[in-house]
């Protein structure tokens, strides 16, 4: 039996030297203040090993410094055990108080020299304890001396301590708090008396560790709404999250394709550059020979134009003359005609007829005056005068009209050549006219078959052929591409499915590897776990056994009885009371001689040894588990990695090729569209030439029939002024004949009018000779008239003489002017004709002209945009590579890929992708975060909420689309159900575990109560009962209900899914509610680390003193009076003890256990006594005090205690009784 023996106080609490012995009951006496509760507190430090549980005031000094004010001051506690005592010596290092184990007595001469002087050095105490006693090291956890104490010693490192044990418990912890509690005097707890109660039962921890199901659980709601997310769906039957997801990967494979089309772009670039910076030159080449080509056209131009104006001035200039000339003809003919020139030439003509006449009248006069001798004679010589001249005046009439004649012959003549000439010059005019008419239409016959072969182009032509093709190549081009995508996302499909394959078979392998190893260990370790178990059971069977006795009684047992009797059977068996009897050498009265008998015999010591290797061997296999798992988890680690980093490039290319394809769709949309759009542009195109070119051709047919028209209309007009020179020239003919008649008209009448006159003038010579002769005087009658005749005749001669200027000015005018004018005229028309034509062959010289100009300004301005776009493109390229928004340092252009665009549309279009990136890159972070939004950043899926960089987010989108692509969510789904339907099951089968201890605490409370009624001394005491409830704790309550829910459904369990939508649909319902409620409870109370056995009931106790009955409560401050309350709550304290002593012997032994009680005087001494036996027929010793001795014979020792002159106590033994030895 092991016990606190002693306590020896050295230079401790005013104590210079002092031993107590503690083998019994123990009395303190003495007046208040000599140290009675500072010798109580000593023996509760040895059990509670806790300065603050000992009762100390707050005012007072502390622990440390009240007992170990010195560095000689000790207490030492001497320990007695079945084989020998040992020491636990408490000193104070540093300012801490510590522990030595000492494994031999106590000897006073280890501390005090011969002086009495207590050593202060360690170093001297363990010279004079020696190096054959065991020493120990310094023990400053003081829950790890309490576990020496109390047997908490399972640990490896606990090993050594294991022999300085009083007794070996694992859940020994309310122990040295209920003899606290009885010392302090504390209120009575059901939750401490149910939870001694349930410690007391085994050294194994029944409970529910819920800090695992925290663990284990917390995530639940998460991980459950996580999964859900991805099944359930809106009002529309769309899932959110699935949408979300998609709309995330599409996002990331546009953007990721977006960057390999702009990277692609700047390859484009590089070689549109190097292009553009080659063709630059051979465009200024061509530039040059544009610009050459327009300015010799423009010369062309300037001198067609200096020719066209110089012939056109000058034909101008001669218009002017003409029309000068014209003007001064009209004002001449006005003139004349106002001055009646045709009566004055008319007079004029007549002047050789008058002066003739006045010869002729003034010849007849004078003869008609002269005297004649004879008259017959007279009238005969007038007679043959008058005839002569008459014939004369007929002849020279006569000669007129021959010289008239012969000068309108001469007119004629010059009609005739003046017709001839007039003719050659319509000829001539209209021939010019006719052949720029002819060059008109021969030009329009010309357009008009380019028209028609234009026309006849267009409909073979194709002007957006190359673009067409472009488009039906690229359409081809993107068919083929998406086949070969379509063919390499298989293959890498296959190759990500074969790799995940190849790694799932690696991975078993690994595993089988692994876990044939360590099923060997676990088979090694299931021995050792046997051999242990069943040494376990033989130590548990030791106290009280043979072996046990025999090591007591029979020294050198193991050469005796130890050879031949059976371990199990015999050496461990409790119930076989052996005894010594005289005859030692026999057995049974057989003697025999054991020393053939080769059998080694196990000691109880060697078999806790062998245990200690068994264990060490145990924990070596758990070690070699442990370090297989890891072994095990790191080889499946780097094997995961290793194919990981394949699958992820592979995904990569996958992810990139899907991104790819993905745009096929919109781009081969696009494609068609162009083409459609080229074709459209191409039909609009050909109706628009068609319409243009038939529009030309109307307009050339317009203009061809005008031209003709022209051309008619100058031959018609050619033949009418050829009939109009005819015209003139025979109304010339005419009118000079009709003026030659005229003339001849006037002159037959002037000579018919001579005759007249004759004949007049003959009648009247007649009539003047026959007058004469009748009367013989001349006729004075006829001379009158003729004197008038004169007279007129001179009149007219003096007009005739003062307008001769006049005719004279007419003719020269009339020559000059009016007989030209036909001429003038006919020259207006021609210089008219001449200037029309002019305007027309300029025009036609200058629209050639002008359409060369136009075409060669357009070539010189398509060259020039064409060099303007190269070095324009050339620009932007060098502007795009300094913008460091578009071309970041970081970004190297290495590479070339032929292309046909300009580097402005690259530039352009990359320009465009890098900002349209930038939009899908916020649209992208945007859609990335919405769908976080989903998530905590605690979530299943392990989904990154937090991301800082751009390449988080990449990283996050590809790791996405691995998620959805490899259905990852199935497996989620899979493992959460599995693993959940696990928790439920574990809780059943945990909380199964911890009702099933329920019919025994019931039983011990039972016991408690009966012993109780059974040994109860105090008649002030009616009844002290304990009861057990129903517990009220929600959280045991849910999972004794999921306890239930788990047995009920324990057939639908089996592939129970908590996501499932179709079937078992309560069942998941239920399951879910319970594990959220559960999960609940477990966050409301972090705190909560274990549901103990505790948990499963409610303990309620009942006190009955007198009258007074506090009915079932949890807790009692007070019962009754002082002495009452004492005594009931050291009752209940001491009944807790013997049931954790009874327990605990049943394993270890028996051993004795003090409670301190301090002001025992507040009891009857009746009582007193009751509660010294109450507690000693437990095993349990009593250590009071009082002022003064009550019952002496009830104690073993009794000490008093009192002050000396320095005010050290001084302990002093008054007696020792030894009647409690019975």
């Amino acid at each position: 039996m092991r016990y606190l023996n002693k306590i020896i106080f050295l230079n401790s609490a005013h104590i210079p030297y002092a031993e107590v012995k503690l083998d019994g009951n123990v009395h303190f006496i003495g007046t208040q203040g000599v140290g009675k509760s500072t010798l109580l507190r000593a023996i509760l430090f040895f059990y509670n090993a806790d300065k603050l549980r000992l009762g100390i005031p707050k005012e007072k000094k502390s622990f440390d410094a009240f007992y170990f004010p010195y560095a000689n001051s000790y207490i030492v506690y001497e320990v007695m055990r079945e084989n020998a005592a040992y020491c636990v010596v408490a000193a104070k290092s540093q300012g801490r108080v510590f522990f030595r184990f000492i494994d031999a007595p106590f000897q006073q001469d280890w501390f005090i020299d011969e002086h009495n002087v207590v050593y202060s050095e360690w170093g001297r105490i363990r010279e004079h304890i020696g190096a054959k006693i065991q020493i120990t090291a310094q023990v400053t956890s003081y829950e790890m001396y309490r576990d020496i104490i109390f047997g908490n010693n399972r640990k490896h490192e606990m090993i050594p301590y294991r022999k300085f044990a009083i007794v070996e418990s694992a859940k020994y912890q309310n122990i040295p708090r209920t003899i606290q509690n009885v010392f302090l005097n504390s209120k009575l707890d059901a939750d401490f008396i149910k939870d001694t109660i349930i410690r007391s039962m085994s050294d194994e921890d029944i409970s529910v560790d819920l800090d695992f199901y925290r663990s284990q659980i917390k995530e639940f709601e998460q991980e459950y709404r996580d999964v859900m997310l991805w099944f359930t769906k809106n009002k529309n039957g769309e899932v959110p999250v699935r949408k979300m997801a998609e709309k995330v990967m599409n996002a990331y494979r546009d953007l990721i394709y977006t960057q390999k089309q702009i990277a692609e772009g700047r390859a484009e670039l590089n070689f549109a550059e190097k292009r553009a910076l080659h063709e630059i030159p051979l465009v200024k080449e061509e530039l040059a020979k544009a610009e050459t080509e327009r300015e010799r056209l423009l010369r062309l131009m300037g001198e067609l134009q200096q020719k066209y104006t110089k012939e056109r001035d000058g034909l101008i200039t001669e218009i002017g003359v003409i029309n000068d000339l014209l003007k001064k003809i009209r004002e001449k003919r006005l003139h004349y005609e106002q001055m009646q020139i045709e009566e004055i030439i008319k007079r004029v003509s007549c002047e050789e007829l008058l002066i003739q006449e006045l010869e002729q009248v003034r010849s007849m006069k004078s003869e008609l005056t002269r005297a004649y001798e004879d008259v017959l004679s007279k009238y005969r010589l007038l007679f043959e005068k008058l005839e002569t001249d008459f014939h004369t005046f007929e002849n020279s009439q006569q000669a007129r009209i021959n010289v008239r004649n012969a000068e309108i012959g001469g007119k004629q003549e010059e009609l005739m050549q003046q017709l001839r000439v007039e003719e050659e010059k319509v000829r001539t005019t209209q021939e010019e006219k006719v052949q720029t008419v002819d060059n008109r239409i021969r030009q329009l016959r010309d357009e008009q078959a380019q028209c028609n072969l234009k026309l006849q182009k267009v409909k073979y032509e194709h002007p957006h052929q190359k673009e067409m093709s472009d488009c039906e190549d690229g359409i081809n081009e993107l068919r083929k591409k998406d086949k070969e995508l379509e063919l390499g996302i298989r293959q890498q499909q296959g190759e990500i499915k074969q790799l995940r394959q190849e790694c799932e078979w690696k991975v078993k392998e690994l595993k089988w590897e692994f876990q044939a190893k360590m099923e060997s260990v676990r088979k090694e370790r299931s021995a050792i776990e046997e051999q242990l178990q069943t040494l376990d059971a033989l130590i548990e069977k030791r106290k009280g056994s043979l072996c046990e006795w025999l090591e007591k009684n029979k020294p050198d047992w193991q050469e005796t009885i130890g050879k031949v009797a059976d371990e199990e059977l015999v050496l461990y068996n409790n119930e076989l009371q052996p005894q010594l009897v005289n005859k030692e050498s026999t057995m049974f009265g057989v003697s025999l001689n054991l020393a053939a008998i080769e059998r080694p015999v196990r000691t109880p010591e060697e078999m806790k040894q062998e245990r200690d290797r068994q264990q060490a061997a145990r924990q070596l296999c758990t070690d070699r588990l442990t370090r297989l798992t890891e072994e095990e988890w790191e080889a499946v680690s780097s094997l995961e990695k290793k194919y990981s980093k394949q699958i992820h490039g592979i995904l990569e290319e996958q992810h990139l090729m899907e991104a790819e394809r993905m745009q096929i769709p919109a781009k081969l949309k696009n494609l068609q569209a162009d083409y459609a759009s080229w074709k459209t542009k191409e039909e609009e195109w050909k109706r628009g030439c068609t319409e243009e070119l038939k529009a030309q051709l109307d307009e050339i047919g317009h203009r061809l029939y005008v031209a003709e028209g022209e051309k008619q209309k100058y031959l018609d007009e050619r033949e009418k002024l050829l009939k109009a020179c005819r015209k003139v020239y025979n109304d010339s003919r005419t009118e000079l004949r009709k003026e030659l008649e005229e003339f001849v008209a006037g002159v037959q009448q002037e000579v018919d009018r001579m005759k007249q006159q004759t004949a007049e003038r003959d009648k009247e010579l007649k009539q003047a000779q026959e007058n004469e002769l009748n009367g013989k005087g001349a006729d004075t009658v006829t001379i009158r008239k003729y004197d008038d005749r004169l007279a007129e005749i001179n009149k007219e001669l003096e007009f005739i003489s003062k307008s001769r200027p006049q005719v004279l000015y007419y003719e020269r005018d009339k020559a000059e002017l009016f007989d030209k004018e036909p001429a003038t005229r006919s020259r207006k028309k021609e210089l008219d004709a001449k200037l029309v034509a002019l305007d027309e062959r300029f025009a036609l010289k200058k629209e050639k002209l002008q359409l060369q100009k136009k075409g060669a300004d357009e070539h010189l301005d398509r060259i020039g945009k064409e060099l303007h776009l190269l070095e324009d493109g050339l620009k932007k390229v060098d502007m795009f590579r300094k913008d460091e928004t578009f071309c970041p340092p970081s970004v190297t252009e290495i590479g070339e890929k032929p292309t046909r665009k300009s580097c402005d549309v690259i530039v352009e279009e990359l320009k465009s992708l890098i900002v349209s990136t930038i939009k899908k890159t916020d649209e992208f972070k945007k859609a990335v975060t919405q769908f976080n939004g989903n998530f905590s950043s605690k979530n299943t899926f392990h989904f990154r909420t937090e991301l800082v960089g751009e390449q988080d987010y990449y990283d996050f989108a590809s790791n996405l689309c691995e998620f959805v692509d490899n259905d990852k969510i199935s497996d989620y789904q899979k493992h959460i159900s599995e693993r959940y339907t696990d928790i439920i099951r574990r809780i059943s089968q945990e909380v199964g575990g911890l009702t099933r201890n329920e019919s025994e605490i019931h039983r011990t409370i039972k016991d408690i109560n009966d012993d109780f009624v059974k040994r109860n001394f105090a008649g002030v005491i009616k009844e002290i009962a304990l009861r057990p409830l129903q517990s009220s704790d929600k959280l045991m309550q849910l999972l004794l209900e999921i306890k239930r829910f788990c047995d009920e459904n324990q057939y639908n369990m089996g592939k129970v899914d908590l996501f499932s939508q179709a079937s078992r649909e309560d069942v998941n319902a239920t399951a879910v509610r319970h594990l959220l409620s559960f999960m609940k409870f477990l966050l409301d109370e972090p705190g909560r680390r274990r549901l103990a056995l505790a948990d499963t009931f409610k303990l309620e106790f009942r006190v009955k003193e007198n009258d007074n009955d506090t009915g079932w409560v949890e807790k009692i401050a007070n019962v009754g009076s002082d002495g009452t309350d004492i005594l009931v709550k050291a009752m209940v304290n001491i009944m807790l003890i013997n049931v954790f002593k009874e327990k605990a012997s049943r394993k270890f032994g028996d051993f004795k256990i003090h409670c301190m009680m301090d002001e025992i005087g507040k009891l009857h001494p009746n009582n007193v006594k009751g509660i010294l036996d109450f507690a000693n027929c437990r095993n349990i010793l009593l250590v009071n005090s009082s002022p003064t001795t009550y019952n002496v014979e009830d104690y073993r020792y009794t000490y008093l205690l009192s002050k000396d002159g320095r005010s050290n106590t001084q302990v002093v033994p008054l007696l020792t009784y030894n009647k409690i030895e019975k």
